[in-house]
């Protein structure tokens, strides 16, 4: 349950962060047009679900499982550097 819970917070910071960043600074833009949080949420639960049904249940595995969730804060991370102009 915790790799699906960290993707929807991971796929939620990084829609908040993408709203501030295009909201409240006029020279940033979202280069994928097409983006959708849901979306997002849909392949990374999908990806979870084949890795979950198809990998053995055992520590490195379940751990991998959880490391490849984090890749949903990814975007949030490159928002927040280009929010705080460290990042361009």
């Amino acid at each position: 349950m915790l790799p699906f819970i960290l993707v929807l917070w991971g796929v939620i910071s990084d829609y908040i962060t993408s709203t501030i960043g295009l909201n409240f600074y006029a020279d940033l833009y979202e280069t994928q047009l097409h983006y959708n949080p849901i979306y997002a949420l849909f392949v990374f639960w999908t990806a979870i679900i084949i890795l979950t049904l198809t990998l053995p249940r055992k520590k490195p595995w379940t751990l991998g499982i959880s490391g490849f969730a984090l890749l949903a804060y990814i975007g949030a991370i490159n928002n927040t550097f280009l929010i705080l102009k460290l990042f361009l």
